[in-house]
């Protein structure tokens, strides 16, 4: 027994000698990728929420999706829609391997929330779905503290669509078409603060229990739990799958990291859990979407009459010091309070064209 625990020891020490002193470890010094919070402490949240509790139930748009009565679009429709509901979100990103022989494994990222996914829009060949997180801290001593209310991204799904807005760095966007959409969706990805961030197309596949999705390999900027950490690389090239279940949803990420424009730096793997759960006060999402939800749909109009006027968008990363959430999140609060829908449309529509820059 005691032979067995030194070489368990000696095993243990001997891979924390591979770390770095920012985490990171030498790819050639272990033999297993994906599993490694042994060696490595992840990175991301760390909190402790509020118990939750799952609910097994399916959805209503679920339990019609499992029906053989519908045609091919609308299960198609029925899987977008069955994303509606309440979660707890569970986030994992683990950098795979790196082009360089060396090369040094970032830590992984692991993080949750907790999240309602709302229907804004619910038509034929167009469906928007906002995502909104209400978290609950809970401290050592049994403290909570909360609810945080907090505006996130948003997903836009729209049949056969024919043009693409395709990322090229550094901030800038252009207008690409398809030549074959017959059949497909695209998925529009947007920031919290509602300008884009990618957009990719792919054909809904239906089998017993389960809907998938996969996309088209998307360029995409890096989101904030890389970019505020790395400068190596400013390109993601993904493959990106959705699979719906009667317990909720699940998106694969395949993310290559390029330094643009075609320096390949390594790969990560992300899978993001979205749990049904129940008796959950998520009613402060709710509230904040009642009193906000007429100034967003200010926000999405402009941004859709910048992003189909114009062919290439570009936008500077910063005004006056602060990102254009700030101002965004600034307003909402002011529109929450006060109402006034046309002031709200003079500040949105001068803050964006603050951003927006000559390409």
């Amino acid at each position: 027994m005691n032979y067995r625990i030194s070489i368990l020891i000696i095993f243990f020490f001997s891979q924390i000698n591979y770390l770095y002193a920012d985490g990171k470890i030498n790819q050639n010094t272990i033999n297993w990728i994906i599993d490694r919070d042994h060696i490595q402490k992840p990175r991301g949240g760390q909190t402790a929420g509020v118990p939750t509790e799952k609910d097994t139930r399916p959805s209503e748009y679920f339990i019609s999706l499992q029906s053989n009565t519908q045609d091919k679009k609308e299960k198609d429709r029925l899987a977008i829609l069955s994303m509606i509901g309440e979660y707890r979100a569970n986030f994992e990103f683990t950098e795979m391997f790196g082009a360089e022989s060396n090369y040094a494994l970032d830590v992984p990222y692991k993080t949750w929330g907790t999240e309602v996914v709302l229907p804004i829009t619910n038509q034929d060949n167009f469906i928007s779905l906002q995502h909104i997180l209400v978290m609950y801290i809970q401290s050592e001593n049994g403290t909570i503290q909360g609810p945080h209310v907090q505006k996130h991204w948003r997903q836009d799904w729209k049949y056969e669509d024919d043009e693409i807005l395709t990322f090229l760095g550094k901030k800038e966007w252009i207008n690409k078409s398809i030549v074959n959409a017959k059949g497909t969706w695209s998925q529009s990805v947007y920031q919290v603060d509602d300008s884009p961030r990618y957009e990719s197309f792919g054909q809904w596949v239906h089998e017993a229990g389960v809907s998938r999705w996969m996309s088209k390999v998307t360029p995409r900027p890096l989101p904030r739990r890389e970019f505020s950490v790395r400068d190596d690389y400013n390109l993601i090239s993904a493959i990106n799958k959705i699979s719906i279940m009667e317990w909720g949803w699940v998106m694969e990420e395949l993310n290559d990291k390029i330094k643009t424009p075609n320096n390949y730096v390594g790969s990560e793997y992300g899978v993001v859990r979205y749990q049904k759960i129940k008796n959950y006060n998520f009613q402060p999402a709710y509230d904040y979407w009642d009193q906000t939800k007429d100034y967003w749909q200010i926000v999405r109009d402009k941004w859709t009459e910048k992003l189909t006027k114009e062919n290439k968008v570009c936008l500077e990363k910063t005004y006056n010091g602060g990102p254009l959430y700030m101002y965004k999140f600034n307003y909402a609060e002011e529109y929450a309070s006060k109402q006034n829908i046309i002031k709200s449309k003079k500040d949105i529509s001068e803050i964006i064209n603050k951003f927006i820059k000559d390409c």
